[in-house]
C-alpha cells in the first residue's frame, strides 16, 4: 500500500530570455510550486502548479494555501485514495489539483517500475510512444525577426511552427505570418494562436484574410465564454479552429463536442486540473472524430514532462507544444533536446527528479514540509 506520509511544498521562480506577447499580456516570468508527495515505502512524486492569466485558474498565492490545505488532508492516506479524492480536496483550485495529480501519477508510475507514459497507456489498452512531434514557438515580433527566427527552427529539425497573434494590431500580426510563411517551405505547418482576443466580426475577417497562407490550425480565435461564436467560426472557416481556453473541464469540452463541426481541442493538464482529466477529455475527443493537441503551458520542466508523458501515452496526433523550455533562463534540470520531437524519458514515473541545486537557485521562498 502506498500510504503518503511526507510532502514538500517549494514556490519557485523561472524568467524567460525575453518576454513573451500574448493577447492576455506580457510574460516574462513564470511563478510556480513544486510539490512532493513521498510514500512510505520511499518512493516520490513531483507536480507543478503554475497559473496563468486567461485559464479561469486560481492565483499564484491561491495555488499555494490550496496545495498545503490538500496536502495536510492527504497524508495519511494510501496513494489511490489520495487520488480518488482530489477533487473534493482541491474544489476552486485547478492549478493546485493538477500539481497534486501529477505527483500522484509519478509516485504511482514509479512504485509499478514504469514510465508515466506507459502506465497511462496501459490504462488504455495501448503501449507509450518512445517521441513525440513537437511544434516551435516563434516568439520574435518584428516580422524580419520572426522570418529568420523560423528558418532557423526549421533548418533545426521542426516540421510545425507556432506563432501568438492579438498582441499587436492585426496588420503587424499578418506582416509576421506572411514573412513566416515566406520563409519556410509549403511542407512546414504553421499553427496560430489568438488566445481569445479577437471578437467574433473581427475573426471572421482575419480569418479570411490568413486563408490563402496555408494555415494548419487557428486557436482559440475569441473568448473563452464566446462558444457559439467559436463553434460558427470553426464551420466556416477554411482551416481548422481549435478550442483552448474554452476547454476547461470535461462539461465544456462535451459541449464543444456535440456541435456539428466540432473543434480541435487544445489539452493542457496543467490548466484542466491534471493527467486525469485531460485523460477524460482526450478520450471525448477520439470518440468524436476530432483530434486534439497537447501543449504544455509555459512551465518547468516537471510540468512539461507530464504534458510530455500524457501525449506519449495517446495515439499520434498533430505536433505537441512542448518545446517551449528553450524559452527559459534556467528550469529544474538541464534542458531536453527538442530538434522537432522529444524523447520520452524511459526511467520510471516522470523519469527524473528536480536537480536539488537548481530547485535550491530558482526558490523564491523556503520549502515547506509536511508530515502525516
Amino acid at each position: 500500500m502506498l500510504k503518503l506520509v511526507a510532502a514538500r511544498i517549494t514556490p519557485f521562480r523561472l524568467c524567460l530570455k525575453q518576454p513573451l506577447a500574448t493577447a492576455h499580456g506580457r510574460v516574462s516570468r513564470r511563478e510556480s510550486w513544486l510539490i512532493e508527495l513521498r510514500s512510505r515505502c520511499g518512493h516520490s512524486g513531483f507536480g507543478e502548479a503554475a497559473p496563468l492569466p486567461g485559464f479561469r485558474l486560481e492565483g499564484h498565492c491561491e495555488a499555494g494555501r490550496a496545495l498545503h490545505h490538500a496536502a495536510s488532508r492527504m497524508l495519511g492516506l494510501p496513494a489511490d485514495e489520495a487520488r480518488a479524492e482530489l477533487d473534493a480536496f482541491t474544489p476552486r483550485a485547478p492549478a493546485a489539483r493538477a500539481a497534486l495529480d501529477m505527483a500522484l501519477h509519478d509516485l504511482l508510475s514509479r512504485a509499478a517500475g514504469l514510465p508515466l507514459c506507459e502506465w497511462l497507456a496501459r490504462r488504455e489498452g495501448r503501449s507509450g510512444r518512445a517521441r513525440v512531434g513537437v511544434a516551435a514557438l516563434v516568439a520574435a515580433t518584428p516580422a524580419k525577426a520572426a522570418a529568420a527566427e523560423a528558418r532557423r527552427r526549421v533548418a533545426a529539425g521542426y516540421t510545425t511552427l507556432k506563432l501568438k497573434l492579438g498582441a499587436a494590431d492585426f496588420s503587424a500580426d499578418l506582416e509576421r505570418v506572411v514573412a513566416v510563411r515566406e520563409a519556410v517551405s509549403a511542407e512546414t505547418r504553421l499553427r496560430l494562436d489568438a488566445n481569445g482576443g479577437w471578437k467574433e466580426a473581427e475573426a471572421e475577417a482575419r480569418i479570411a484574410a490568413l486563408a490563402s497562407l496555408d494555415i494548419e490550425l487557428l486557436e482559440q480565435p475569441v473568448a473563452a465564454d464566446e462558444l457559439a461564436g467559436l463553434l460558427r467560426l470553426c464551420a466556416a472557416a477554411p482551416f481548422p479552429v481549435a478550442a483552448d481556453e474554452s476547454v476547461r473541464d470535461v462539461a465544456s469540452a462535451t459541449l464543444l463536442l456535440q456541435a456539428s463541426v466540432p473543434p480541435w481541442l487544445v489539452l493542457k493538464p496543467a490548466a484542466l486540473g491534471g493527467l486525469r482529466t485531460a485523460g477524460r477529455v482526450a478520450r471525448l475527443a477520439e470518440l468524436a472524430g476530432t483530434r486534439s493537441v497537447v501543449t504544455s503551458f509555459l512551465d518547468s520542466a516537471i510540468g512539461r514532462s507530464a504534458a510530455l508523458h500524457f501525449a506519449a501515452s495517446l495515439p499520434e496526433g498533430p505536433a505537441a507544444g512542448l518545446a517551449t523550455g528553450s524559452l527559459m533562463t534556467g528550469d529544474l534540470i538541464a534542458r531536453e533536446r527538442d530538434a522537432g520531437a522529444l524523447a520520452v524519458p524511459s526511467d520510471p514515473g516522470l523519469g527524473f527528479s528536480p536537480d536539488p541545486e537548481r530547485l535550491a537557485r530558482h526558490a523564491s521562498a523556503n520549502t515547506i514540509e509536511l508530515r502525516a
